[in-house]
């Protein structure tokens, strides 16, 4: 997936190091939503606010959750598999314990 950044919202890693204070600054103002950080003209990180990133973090959380629920659902509408017991399991392998 690829994200478009303005041009105001990158920022080269030199220049992001030399002004780290005022880059902090812009987010917790909200005077930029996110900065886009290039190396050698690639794209390699994106700095966001706390919160943005907290709220990105719990939407990814339920997104997990539901995939699970959505796959536990799925899994108890299918017959039950045939049942074998360890040992018979162990016996059929050629296994001795």
């Amino acid at each position: 997936m690829s994200v478009a950044y303005r041009k105001d919202e990158i920022l080269s890693a030199s220049s992001a190091a030399r002004s780290f204070g005022k880059v902090l600054a812009d987010l917790k103002s909200r005077h930029r939503p996110r900065i886009a950080i290039a190396k050698n003209n690639e794209l390699e990180a994106v700095i966001l606010p706390i919160q943005e990133y907290e709220t990105m973090a719990e939407a990814l959380a339920l997104l997990e959750h539901i995939e699970i629920y959505r796959l536990v659902q799925q899994r108890k509408r299918r017959r039950p598999a045939k049942r074998i017991s360890l040992d018979a399991l162990l016996k059929e392998q050629g296994v001795a314990v």
